[in-house]
């Protein structure tokens, strides 16, 4: 090997190097993510890819956002619907939620499915609640909006769904939430928590939470219903 070769080969191996440095740390998802089909996005896909799939999904249940951005940035009052019934709003609230918690990723990652050490379900719950209910107190808006309960019964499944119910010998119960991951990246979760009443779903939203050692804690609610 000529000596002029040296430092061209030295150049490559950094390239290569900084090239595998560089790629996006690949992010978890919940067994719950699917696109508009219901179903699961297969694998290498990028986090790119799902921000478009559920910015077109959003045409199928409500006009004036053409894409993920959109819902998240603008308020949802004044919006149209394609119908009135319950679970179109549900779904258009998930979506936004969605969207918000892939928007926070890197576009360029790609995606594998969570497993069950990402999720420590009982204790993201008792966090979520905390948290909500230090706002309730706080705050009147808040209060209207969020559901609360001492207590309550805690079941997690092995989609990494978890439900939290306010026994009442009542079938379905009266209140109960639903909380689902969505992402897992490195020591933050974004999960998506639903309010039921009687088994119908009301107020979905978000919360980014952070892996912490004594826990966890909640960074962020979305949607935050005091910005205007």
């Amino acid at each position: 090997m000529r000596k002029t070769e040296l430092p061209i080969l030295a150049f490559v191996c950094f390239l290569a190097a900084f090239g595998s440095a560089a790629e996006a740390e690949s992010v978890r998802i919940g067994p719950g993510i699917r696109d508009a089909d219901g179903h699961p996005f297969p694998g290498m896909t990028s986090v790119s890819r799902i921000i478009e799939t559920k910015g077109r999904e959003l045409g199928l249940f409500v006009q004036g956002f053409s894409d993920c951005p959109a819902i998240v940035t603008r308020s949802l009052k004044g919006t149209h619907p394609r119908d009135d019934l319950r679970q179109t709003w549900t779904m258009i609230q998930t979506i936004r939620v969605e969207c918000w918690a892939f928007l926070q990723a890197d576009p360029d990652a790609h995606v594998e499915l969570a497993a069950s050490s990402d999720w420590n379900g009982a204790a993201v719950i008792h966090g979520i609640m905390a948290y909500a209910e230090g706002l309730t107190a706080w705050n009147e808006k808040w209060e209207k909006v969020l559901m609360t309960f001492p207590g309550g019964d805690i079941t997690c499944s092995e989609d990494l769904r978890c439900l939290l119910v306010l026994p009442d010998g009542r079938d379905p119960p009266e209140r109960s939430l639903e909380f689902d991951l969505l992402t897992a990246m490195g020591d933050e979760r974004f999960i998506q928590v639903t309010q039921m009443v009687y088994g119908r779903a009301g107020f979905v939203y978000g919360v980014r939470w952070r892996e912490t050692e004594d826990g966890g804690q909640v960074v962020s609610i979305f949607p935050d219903i005091l910005k205007p």
